[in-house]
């Protein structure tokens, strides 16, 4: 199709550097894929249940989920920790 009629070189040359060491390179793709889409999930459940803990405008509320909030900040990255700081200091809770 695109590269029936002429050869640009590029495959020749990925299949000179590749050689026969392609299915190994197919099969750690496969094993790197599996905990890539493992962490991928798990970092978008954690992300929905932050933002839905801190939803919340009741100081009561949040007291009684402020671990668990405090924990998924310190798992997802820094900013989710500022976010937590600002509303911690919104909610005026120390």
């Amino acid at each position: 199709m695109l590269y029936e009629s002429e050869d640009t070189g590029l495959v020749l040359w990925s299949h000179e550097l590749v050689g026969n060491w392609a299915f190994w390179f197919f099969i750690i793709g496969l094993v790197l894929l599996v905990p890539g889409i493992y962490y991928l999930v798990t970092f978008v459940r954690q992300l929905r249940e932050f933002r839905e803990l801190m939803k919340t405008d009741s100081k009561a509320l949040f007291i009684k989920n402020q671990d668990r909030i405090e924990e998924l900040a310190w798992r997802l990255h820094p900013d989710y920790e500022r976010l937590v700081i600002d509303k911690k200091a919104k909610l005026k809770v120390k």
